[in-house]
């Protein structure tokens, strides 16, 4: 059964947007009757029956909500900057949903080769992200320059770390253990972290950190970092 996308599930009835009813009543051909799960990605699910199939503004009634023992994230906030190509960011963002992640920044850091992001398409791609992998959490997804970020989470009850290639360093993300329910993960550009951002962080008290034990690509350090936050958050719960 398709899940199909709505923001606010507290009432009894609603009427899914334009997009949503086109893929509900004209591509997957559901009629007045049939019943469909819903989402509002803030971690509730429901059963919905439909009362108007208009391939416009279709109408449902809520029959039943869903209860999942399993957790909606794993308690992450990604912070990376974006690879020069947009698409390997795109590619993260549907990987890391599926996966189970709490909110994505993109960080605009001194060596960043791209700091333009198109947060509307990025939100839609979240959304069918949501919808294909039937998980009910959708997350905050925003930019800010490090600098920022460093100062926004300055108070944050996270664990805070930072990956970077110093090859001096050989303390893995996995010989830690998870103290708080949120997690913040720095991944840099493709030139790395400048020295600069390496010491805000680390008059921060962000951990510095290895991410396996190869060079990996901006992308795959992030979905490596969803990974391993999936694995200490089971563990922590």
């Amino acid at each position: 059964m398709h899940y199909f996308y709505h923001p606010d599930l507290t009432q009894d009835f609603i009427e899914l947007n334009t997009e949503e009813s086109e893929h509900c009543i004209r591509v997957l051909r559901h009629r007045n009757g049939d019943s469909v799960r819903l989402t509002n990605g803030k971690g509730t699910a429901c059963l919905a029956n439909i009362i108007n199939d208009n391939p416009k503004r279709c109408s449902l009634q809520i029959s039943e909500f869903i209860i999942d023992e399993l957790p909606n994230h794993n308690g992450l906030h990604l912070a990376i900057a974006p690879t020069k190509n947009i698409n390997r960011m795109e590619w993260l963002l549907e990987k890391a949903i599926e996966i189970g992640i709490y909110k994505l920044t993109f960080l605009n850091c001194e060596h960043s080769e791209r700091t333009h992001i198109n947060l509307d398409r990025l939100q839609r791609l979240s959304i069918a992200a949501l919808k294909q992998s039937q998980t009910k959490w959708l997350p905050d997804i925003a930019i800010s320059n490090f600098s920022q970020f460093i100062d926004v989470n300055h108070d944050t009850n996270a664990d805070k770390f930072i990956a970077w290639c110093d090859d001096k360093n050989n303390v893995q993300l996995t010989d830690f253990n998870r103290n708080n329910q949120e997690m913040i993960l720095l991944i840099g550009p493709e030139g790395d972290f400048s020295g600069n951002e390496i010491e805000m962080a680390r008059r921060e008290n962000y951990k510095e950190v290895k991410l396996g034990y190869r060079r990996l690509r901006t992308e795959t350090a992030g979905l490596y970092g969803c990974f391993i936050a999936n694995i200490l958050n089971f563990q922590h719960t």
